[in-house]
């Protein structure tokens, strides 16, 4: 079994990239029949109405519910004094498995996470450290952090994002976009694969060449099945 932790889908008012205009879920459904990979982990695209965006999420999701699963975004400063209503829709009504966000959580977005026991994907711009005081406020609350910490090369975040995966039990980091190799082998030699997410940040990122990548790490057969599978299976609530 193997569960690409990463990939995005839907519309959004934006008409200059792919990111924010539309992006294909049958186009990674293809490529993830193509590459062997059983299911993946669905995100709304950038998007100015994350309510509606959500629930669309959650449409993708029903039509192929055997292979995907749903996280919900918001806004914190656009959403803010409605987090809490946007998020018990997304994972009551929507059944959607967590949050993605970009830049850093608020108390209002992680009591609900808490209170939902639900995952926060984080895609922090690089700007991982301080991350540290919000795993220590919500240790029960699980952190992933998109990228290993910066889409592109970025030796600090990436540091960062490995030092807090050590130091901090509920944050862990996904591979997708992560663009120098040695860095998903740093993280293989500092023992961090029960904290690491195979990601492809799909379609913008090939769900089967960014599987290779992971096949290159000369890994065993336990940390493959755990970065392949394991570890986002329990942290989607699923039993493993």
């Amino acid at each position: 079994m193997i569960i690409d932790s990463h990939i995005h889908a839907g519309h959004g008012q934006g008409l200059t990239d792919s990111w924010n205009t539309f992006e294909d879920i049958e186009v990674s459904l293809r490529r993830m029949d193509a590459a062997g990979i059983d299911k993946a982990v669905v995100l709304p695209i950038e998007n100015l109405d994350y309510v509606r965006a959500n629930r669309e999420t959650a449409e993708i999701v029903q039509a192929h519910p055997d292979q995907l699963y749903g996280f919900a975004k918001v806004n914190q400063q656009r959403d803010r004094g409605r987090i809490k209503e946007m998020l018990d829709e997304a994972f009551g009504e929507l059944g959607l498995r967590g949050l993605k966000i970009h830049g850093h959580p608020t108390r209002e977005m992680m009591e609900v996470l808490r209170e939902w026991r639900k995952p926060l994907l984080a895609d922090v711009l690089g700007k991982v450290y301080p991350l540290r005081y919000v795993a220590e406020a919500y240790p029960d609350v699980p952190i992933i952090i998109a990228h290993m910490g910066q889409y592109k090369s970025d030796a600090v975040a990436h540091l960062h994002t490995l030092w807090l995966a050590a130091q901090y039990p509920n944050i862990y980091f996904d591979t997708s976009s992560v663009l120098l190799h040695e860095w998903l082998e740093r993280a293989v030699e500092e023992r961090l694969c029960h904290k690491m997410l195979f990601g492809s940040d799909g379609p913008d990122g090939h769900c089967g060449v960014e599987l290779a990548r992971i096949r290159y790490l000369d890994l065993t057969p336990e940390e493959e099945r755990a970065v392949l599978y394991e570890n986002a299976a329990r942290l989607l609530g699923e039993d493993v």
